[in-house]
């Protein structure tokens, strides 16, 4: 078994950042000075929809800070087609549960703030070194901040490929950890996380030694969960891929029976054409169209 856990898994992603200091360091490098988080409280991650026909949503970590704002981070390991439109339903959920009942609420709402790490490429048409997308609400003409309100942050992992002494700042450290923790040497001393308590605290949190047996027990059934699934999914598209590479040789046999056919009827329809016979002639005896007999 390995040194450390997978950081990507939820149950050891949420236990790790279950620590508000670690979470409000987290917070502050991600947002690279963009704001300035002093403290944290947690807030309950389910959130219940006006309608029991509504899906409800389960955030992996929910905080807001000193002043009010609201944080959203969710680390996503499996590959969601619409993801997003789920992180659109997550600020707007966030954004929604501000409101109050009553002719006194104007409106006001306090900044939502998601950051969302992906264990898979999102935007598959932008180049493999962008790891980083930083979306909010602009003017379209001039590229302004129309309503600094609602702010986006999406990390694509798999376009993350830097060692620790290429990263240029601690967000990119952070990336490098949630991404590598389980492939690390427990024995070894990674210099530029050792400089620096919060990684060091971050290193030890995810040791697996460090876990107690209910909490080992717990990581192990969500590693299972993901592997059982990953492995399905993996024999559906193996199986998905076989079925179409059958389906399109016969496809492509058809096809080709068809085009033979076609130049066949091409090739009598322009001997009768070369014997002076008429095109209508030609038309009714070969199948093709008027308009196909001219251009032989």
């Amino acid at each position: 078994m390995a040194g450390y856990v997978d950081m990507k898994l939820d149950y050891s992603f949420k236990k790790a950042f279950s620590d508000r200091e670690q979470l409000c360091a987290f917070l502050n490098d991600m947002l690279r000075g963009e704001r300035v988080v002093k403290k944290v409280e947690p807030r309950n991650p389910e959130w219940l929809p006006p309608s029991p026909r509504q899906r409800k949503v389960l955030i992996d970590v929910y905080c807001t800070d000193e002043h009010g704002a609201h944080f959203i981070v969710e680390m996503q390991y499996a590959e969601q087609k619409f993801f997003k439109d789920r992180a659109l339903y997550y600020d707007c959920m966030c954004v929604v549960q501000q409101g109050e009942r009553g002719e006194a609420w104007k409106f006001e709402i306090l900044p939502v703030v998601s950051i969302y790490l992906l264990n898979f490429v999102l935007h598959k048409d932008k180049p493999m070194d962008k790891y980083r997308t930083d979306v909010g609400i602009t003017d379209l003409d001039s590229g302004e901040i129309y309503n600094p309100k609602v702010r986006d942050i999406f990390i694509e992992l798999p376009k993350f490929n830097k060692f620790p002494t290429e990263c240029v700042d601690d967000s990119e450290l952070w990336l490098y950890l949630i991404k590598n923790m389980e492939d690390m040497d427990v024995n070894a001393v990674y210099f530029p996380f050792a400089k620096d308590s919060k990684f060091t605290k971050f290193l030890q949190a995810g040791r697996l030694a460090s876990y107690t047996k209910e909490e080992l027990d717990q990581y192990l059934y969500a590693l299972k969960i993901y592997r059982d699934s990953k492995n399905i999914y993996d024999t559906a598209v193996e199986n998905g891929e076989k079925k179409g590479f059958e389906k399109g040789k016969q496809v492509g046999i058809q096809m080709g029976v068809d085009q033979g056919i076609y130049e066949e009827k091409r090739r009598v329809a322009k001997q009768m054409k070369q014997q002076g016979l008429p095109i209508q002639t030609i038309a009714i005896c070969s199948g093709l169209t008027e308009a196909e007999i001219k251009l032989l």
